[in-house]
């Protein structure tokens, strides 16, 4: 588990991922915290299957994937993970979705900056990146705080990365 000041990045198992897809009560029960009912997203939904699959086959994969917890409200606001393990440069991407009621409370922010320390202490990637959108001005400004520098813009989105 990664801890930040207010949240606990929990890795996303085999089990958690099945609960998921069986409904948030079962999930609820399994991370002993409350499941907004517009979580997943549609997006994140699709690739649930294809997680859950690839956890069956590499359960230590589940290290790449977190669920993201408030500790003290004991509430799930969202998810973070890497986009696979880092290549054979040390390369990684990163994403991570906030649940649309908890926007605007830091928390993508601390997330983000929680799981890239994390990825350096460990010394699991030697570069971090990220992509948004050029329109999507609250993850530019995520990436900003959390210390990612742009490096290009290709088809309406703008690439991120930190060392």
């Amino acid at each position: 588990m990664i801890r930040t000041d207010r949240l606990d990045l929990l890795p996303f198992t085999f089990k958690q991922v099945e609960a998921i897809l069986n409904g948030n009560n079962e999930l609820e029960q399994l991370i002993n915290s409350s499941v907004p009912k517009e979580w997943p997203s549609q997006a994140y939904v699709k690739t649930l299957e294809a997680k859950k699959e690839k956890l069956a086959q590499t359960p230590e994969d589940s290290q790449w994937s977190r669920i993201v917890v408030d500790r003290e409200a004991r509430q799930l606001v969202g998810e973070i993970g890497c986009k696979g393990a880092p290549d054979e440069n040390g390369t990684v991407e990163i994403g991570y979705g906030i649940v649309e009621s908890f926007r605007n409370n830091g928390y993508a922010t601390e997330m983000v900056m929680g799981l890239v320390e994390w990825l350096k202490e460990k010394q699991l990637a030697t570069k971090i990146t990220a992509n948004c959108l050029e329109a999507n001005k609250p993850s530019i400004k995520v990436l900003e705080k959390s210390g990612f520098k742009q490096t290009h813009v290709a088809d309406g989105l703008i690439y991120w990365e930190i060392g």
